[in-house]
C-alpha cells in the first residue's frame, strides 16, 4: 500500500518572506477616485523585494489595505486619525491571496505637542494567531521626523530619523532633491545601521497625487520580527507625515495621464 505523501506547503508565510530579505520596496497604489473627486480614500500599498538599485523586483510579497471610517478620513488630521491596516499575503497562484499576516491598529489620540503622542500596535494574526509583536511611536521632536520602534517587551530596537533640512521635506519639484527624502535607521545608541528612502513617483504624478514609494534596507542583524516592525514603521510614517489632503482636480485628463504614465 502506497503511503500518502503530506501535502506540499502552499508557499512561504509572512515572516519567512521577510527573514531572507535584505530590504523591501513599498509602493502606494494611486487611487483614481481620489484624484478625480478630492475625497480621501482608503490607502492601499504593495510590498515587493528590493533590487540592488533600490527599486522593486520580482513578485508582490504583501498587500496592505487600510480600514477606517469615512468621517475619520475626510475630517480628522494625521495627528489623531484612527485606522487599522491589514497586511495580507500576496501570491501569484492566488493560493495565499488575502491570507492575513499582520494587523496594525492606531487608536484615535488628540495629540498636542509632547502630550498623547500617536502610536500603532502591531499584531501577528497569521493562521488565526493573535500575538502582539511590538509598536511604533511618534515621540515629540522640534525639528526632525523621528519614529521609535519597540519590541513586544517595550524595548526600543530602532529609531527612524529624517532630517528636516532636506529640500524634499518642504517642496515638490522635477528635481531629484525635491523627489527624495532620506531617513536613517538607528539603534538606541545613535549609530546608523541602515536607511530608507521616500521617493515621489515623478513630477507629474506628484502634482496630482500623494502616492509615494519607499525603499527600505534592513539592518544586518535584524530578526524577522524586527523587519516586520520596520515595514510597519514605514507605513505609519506615510500615514503620519505624507498623507496630504487632496484638492479636487479641475483637469481630469491630467489625473488620468499621470495614472497611466
Amino acid at each position: 500500500m502506497t503511503q500518502q505523501q503530506p501535502a506540499a506547503p502552499k508557499g512561504k508565510k509572512g515572516f519567512d518572506r521577510l527573514e531572507t530579505r535584505d530590504g523591501i520596496f513599498i509602493k502606494q497604489k494611486m487611487d483614481l477616485a481620489e484624484l478625480m473627486t478630492g475625497c480621501e480614500m482608503a490607502n492601499t500599498y504593495y510590498v515587493y523585494p528590493l533590487s540592488k538599485d533600490g527599486d522593486k523586483k520580482g513578485k508582490k510579497l504583501f498587500k496592505c489595505q487600510e480600514k477606517s471610517g469615512c468621517c475619520a478620513k475626510q475630517c480628522m488630521s494625521a495627528e489623531c486619525r484612527p485606522f487599522q491596516l491589514k497586511i495580507n499575503l500576496e501570491d501569484e497562484s492566488e493560493e495565499l491571496d488575502a491570507e492575513p499576516f499582520l494587523l496594525l491598529d492606531r487608536p484615535c489620540k488628540c495629540t498636542c505637542y509632547c502630550f498623547n503622542r500617536p502610536e500603532i500596535s502591531v499584531t501577528y494574526v497569521e493562521d488565526g494567531k493573535n500575538e502582539y509583536i511590538g509598536k511604533i511611536t511618534d515621540p515629540f521632536n522640534c525639528c526632525n521626523i523621528v519614529l521609535d520602534i519597540h519590541d513586544k517587551n517595550g524595548n526600543i530596537k530602532y529609531k527612524v530619523d529624517g532630517s528636516c533640512c532636506q529640500i524634499g521635506m518642504h517642496c515638490k519639484g522635477p528635481f531629484e532633491c525635491c523627489e527624495t527624502i532620506d531617513f536613517d535607521i538607528k539603534i538606541p545608541s545613535g549609530d546608523t545601521v541602515a536607511g530608507l528612502q521616500k521617493k515621489s513617483p515623478g513630477c507629474l504624478k506628484a502634482m496630482v497625487s500623494n502616492s509615494d514609494n519607499f525603499s527600505v534596507h534592513f539592518p544586518a542583524n535584524a530578526t524577522k520580527e524586527d523587519k516586520a516592525l520596520l515595514m510597519c514603521a514605514v507605513l505609519f510614517l506615510d500615514f503620519r507625515y505624507f498623507e496630504e489632503k487632496q484638492q479636487k482636480q479641475s483637469n481630469g485628463n491630467m489625473a488620468l495621464a499621470a495614472a497611466s504614465d
